[in-house]
């Protein structure tokens, strides 16, 4: 929704997201008709490695977050469409070959922890 939200306030953008619950899907959905965003936001339902398989263009900003074994499956997988200086967001990013990627320099990221807080939050840059 802040995504979103952010999107409409600048002037538009296109917004992908990767759900496996469906009931979940028709919540997000709805809230987004209601808001009136729901032009600027596609949910594809299922696994991300399926979904995110084409996401039909350059991408500007990753989030992940849920499935911690899939942080780095989706984060390689739409690697090559990451734009340089592409922000990549790890939620609860604690999953040690996720951290170890990001962190290794010959990946092509900048990337520290956002917080010493314990949640684990990963803040990555794309830089080559």
């Amino acid at each position: 929704m802040y995504l979103a939200a952010a999107l409409r306030d600048n002037g538009g953008g296109h917004l992908i997201a990767s759900e496996m619950e469906w009931t979940k899907v028709a919540r997000a959905r709805a809230t987004l008709n209601t808001a009136g965003l729901a032009d600027l936001v596609e949910i594809r339902a299922g696994d991300a490695l399926e979904t995110l398989k084409d996401v039909g263009g350059e991408i500007d900003l990753l989030l992940v977050d849920g499935a911690f074994s899939l942080y780095l499956p989706v984060l390689k997988l739409v690697e090559p469409r990451l734009k340089q200086y592409a922000v990549i967001l790890g939620q609860n990013a604690f999953e040690p070959g996720y951290q170890a990627y990001v962190r290794d320099p010959a990946n092509g990221y900048v990337s520290f922890a956002l917080s010493d807080a314990g949640r684990g939050d990963e803040f990555s840059v794309k830089v080559s």
